[in-house]
């Protein structure tokens, strides 16, 4: 069984991190809020991603215009207390949440230390089920198994780093296959534009 200590992304980021502890949802989170009740039949037409307890389309279950008897949050996570139980998704738009969903938000965090933490979270998925759901108090006494910095805090610098060089990974990989796929279709109609104007990153 591998540990954090050793495991290795396939995308190329190294997880190799000196020191890796525990921590509550509490400790990781400063914003742990569950959404707000808003039945079929109230929903106003309008704009704003409504997220409940679904595990497609991050979480967007349609779009609203309630502005009042709501609650509306953005850059944060969420996860599923019902349904699709510990589905977790990041959203950097400002949504409407479902009472079936919960926050979890730390004011200052970057999308990519959110991103660090979504497969993680995302396992309470095997914890949880339809017949068990993820209730306020059972949400504040799980734990995350993360990078911690010397002093034992939490390392939200490795974390955001470690994403940033998946992300630039991704990145070169999609644009080789773009300009290979440009290259083949410049031989096949005998011209096409230059190459080398293309970005590199």
């Amino acid at each position: 069984m591998q540990t954090p200590n050793n495991q290795r992304n396939n995308g190329g980021g190294n997880l190799s991190h000196a020191h890796w502890k525990a921590f509550y949802f509490t400790e990781v989170f400063t914003e742990i809020q569950r959404g707000k009740r808003l039945k079929k039949a109230d929903h106003s037409e309008g704009r704003t991603p409504y997220i409940s307890a679904t595990a497609l389309n991050n979480g967007v279950d349609g779009f609203v215009g309630n502005e009042s008897g709501v609650r509306k949050f953005s850059n944060c996570l969420t996860v599923a207390n019902s349904g699709s139980v510990g589905s977790a998704f990041f959203h950097q738009y400002e949504f409407v949440a479902s009472d079936h969903v919960t926050q979890l938000k730390r004011e200052g965090l970057d999308k990519y230390a959110y991103l660090f933490m979504l497969p993680l979270i995302n396992r309470l998925s095997e914890k949880y089920s339809f017949n068990r759901e993820i209730n306020d108090n059972r949400i504040k006494r799980e734990k995350l198994i993360l990078p911690a910095t010397q002093t034992g805090e939490i390392d939200f610098t490795f974390m955001s780093s470690f994403m940033k060089e998946i992300e630039q990974d991704i990145l070169k990989t999609t644009l080789k296959t773009f300009k290979d796929r440009i290259n083949v279709n410049k031989c096949k109609m005998g011209g096409g534009g230059n190459l080398e104007t293309l970005p590199h990153s």
